[in-house]
This record gives structure tokens, C-alpha cells and sequence, in this order.
């Protein structure tokens, strides 16, 4: 119920959906670095997949040698050959 206020205030206020700090914001620079902001946690962590929880599901990250390299309150930097990125549930 919050969350659906949250965005509808966000909407009539013409303000951008980045301003909700449910939903994630994904940084991707190159084929080598992930920045993630605004996550709740990380579910699974492993050389070829990192799975992590966000506002809008779970967001799989695959590749080759991936590395949390760094892990904030609601952040984390991904490092390694990223193939390919997609949500689920």
C-alpha cells in the first residue's frame, strides 16, 4: 500500500522513478564492472552467478569469474566477465 502512494506521489510530482529507492539502478560499465544500488541483499554468490534481491525480484547476474568486490548497506560492485544480466522470481 506504501509502496503503490510512494509511486504515485513520484508520478504527480513529475519526478523520475530513480527517486524510489525500491527499485534498483544498475550501472554497467563495459563488460567487466556492475554497480547495483538500492538492493536488499544478496541470495547467492558464486564464480558464474551472483543472485541479488531488489525491490523489483531477483536480478541474476552470469559470467566468468565474477567477484563482489565491494558490498555496501544497498549496494554491491560486481566484477569479472559479465555475459548477461535478467530478473526473475
Amino acid at each position: 500500500m506504501k509502496k503503490d502512494l510512494w509511486k504515485r506521489t513520484l508520478r504527480l510530482l513529475d519526478l523520475p522513478e530513480d527517486m524510489d529507492a525500491t527499485v534498483p539502478r544498475i550501472t554497467v560499465v563495459g563488460r567487466e564492472q556492475m554497480l547495483v544500488e538500492n538492493l536488499s541483499g544478496i541470495r547467492r554468490c558464486s564464480e558464474g552467478e551472483v543472485l541479488l534481491l531488489t525491490g523489483c525480484g531477483v536480478l541474476a547476474v552470469s559470467g566468468e569469474k565474477l567477484l563482489v568486490k565491494e558490498l555496501g548497506e544497498s549496494r554491491a560492485l560486481i566484477v569479472g566477465r559479465l555475459l548477461r544480466w535478467a530478473y526473475g522470481e
